[in-house]
């Protein structure tokens, strides 16, 4: 299998293994599965950096607390609270350790303008946007 295909398969494998529950609100649950898309590139492409991993695994935190408090203000369901908190989990966005490291550098060569996108804060802020699709 190709390095491309395996980043694939990765990607398919561990978004399928971290599915949020839908909280009730599609936009919201739209935002939360970007979100996850998104720091799963981050924090596997910075994996070779343990400092800048580490500040991007720490800000990702900051933000699912940040989410975790409008979800539940927002009185989504606590079940669906526990399903994205856990998927959101740095060690769930990350590639088991069996993972080839073709395969992690597919990904990444996927997104080449990932450090782009992070330096310019080109992603989805949970606690920035979520309260904006609730009523």
């Amino acid at each position: 299998m190709g390095g491309l295909a395996l980043a694939l398969a990765i990607t398919l494998t561990t978004q399928a293994a971290a599915q949020v529950i839908p909280t009730g609100t599609p936009a919201a649950d739209i935002l939360l599965s970007q979100a996850i898309t998104e720091q799963r590139v981050f924090l596997t492409c910075s994996a070779p950096d343990p400092a800048l991993h580490a500040r991007i695994a720490d800000s990702w935190q900051r933000d699912v607390t940040d989410a975790t408090a409008i979800l539940t203000a927002n009185k989504v369901p606590p079940e669906a609270i526990a399903a994205f908190t856990s998927a959101a989990a740095p060690a769930a966005l990350m590639p088991g350790a069996e993972t080839p490291w073709a395969a992690v550098k597919g990904l990444c060569d996927t997104h080449p303008d990932w450090q782009t996108r992070l330096a310019q804060f080109d992603f989805t802020l949970l606690g920035q946007r979520l309260p904006q699709v609730f009523p």
